[in-house]
Parts: structure tokens; C-alpha cells; sequence
């Protein structure tokens, strides 16, 4: 029996995957909600990672279409997310009218997957007492849309 013996090249190929956001969740329904103008507001978060191993850089978070200013947002709390990396933006839902509320949230970056992207948020604001409510269904609101005035 003959054995040979032979040296191989180690090659290590070292790939690097672009920068890629995601969401926790979308379309985002922060429920329903008493128009009781006693109530804190409903409190929710919302999450951006970063899926990709280069730095992914948020350039601006904006939010349209809230015609009855029922939401109100802080965040995110970063804006350089590394590989795995997570931003949060604080909301609050306090509707004032019953009805559906709706905007969407345009998130504007370098991600190679979603350059913008666009997420629905919605919620439902009800009479106090009121019980048996379908949940309000979140759509995109049209572009032309005006937003409250505070």
C-alpha cells in the first residue's frame, strides 16, 4: 500500500454582505384604544437591525398621513447600525376621535434590500365601553394625504 501525502493552499474567502434593514413587524396595528382623553397613551416600539455585516446609515425616519394626530414618535436612537445592530423608535397612540388612524413611516438609507422604506401604522380609536371592535386594518396612506396640524 502506497500513501501519498500531499500540502494543500488554505484559502479562506472572506465575503462581505451589504447593509440590509429590517423591521420587527409590518404592517405595525398598535390595537385599540378608549378615546378617553383620561388614558396615558398606548406606548409601542418599533425596531430597525441591520442584516447585513457593513454599516448600514440611516438618513432620515419621517411619518405622514396621520390626519387626526393621534401618534407621536421619538427616534430612532441610532443612526450607524453595525452587523446585527438594532435602533428603536419610541411611539405613542392617543386617538382623540373614533376611527381608524393611519400613517406610514418612511425610513431613508443605505440599505440595499428597502433604500426606502415604507411601513404601515395603524389603530383604532373607539367610545369608552365599547366592546366587540374589529381591529382597523393598516394601509399605506396615499402620498397627497395631508397630515394633522397641531
Amino acid at each position: 500500500m502506497r500513501v501519498i501525502l500531499a500540502t494543500l493552499p488554505l484559502v479562506v474567502a472572506c465575503t462581505s454582505t451589504p447593509p440590509e434593514i429590517m423591521i420587527d413587524i409590518s404592517p405595525v396595528n398598535v390595537g385599540i384604544r378608549s378615546i378617553d382623553p383620561e388614558l396615558d397613551p398606548l406606548h409601542f416600539d418599533l425596531q430597525l437591525t441591520n442584516r447585513g455585516d457593513k454599516t448600514l446609515s440611516i438618513e432620515s425616519v419621517t411619518f405622514r398621513g396621520d390626519t387626526n394626530c393621534a401618534f407621536t414618535f421619538d427616534g430612532p436612537d441610532y443612526f450607524d447600525l453595525g452587523y446585527e445592530d438594532t435602533a428603536f423608535i419610541r411611539g405613542w397612540y392617543q386617538p382623540t376621535v373614533a376611527g381608524e388612524d393611519q400613517l406610514a413611516m418612511e425610513v431613508v438609507s443605505n440599505a440595499e434590500n428597502y433604500p426606502t422604506l415604507v411601513v404601515p401604522i395603524c389603530g383604532k380609536g373607539v367610545e369608552p365601553g365599547t366592546t366587540d371592535v374589529e381591529p382597523a386594518t393598516c394601509e399605506v396612506p396615499p402620498e397627497d394625504q395631508a397630515d394633522c396640524e397641531e
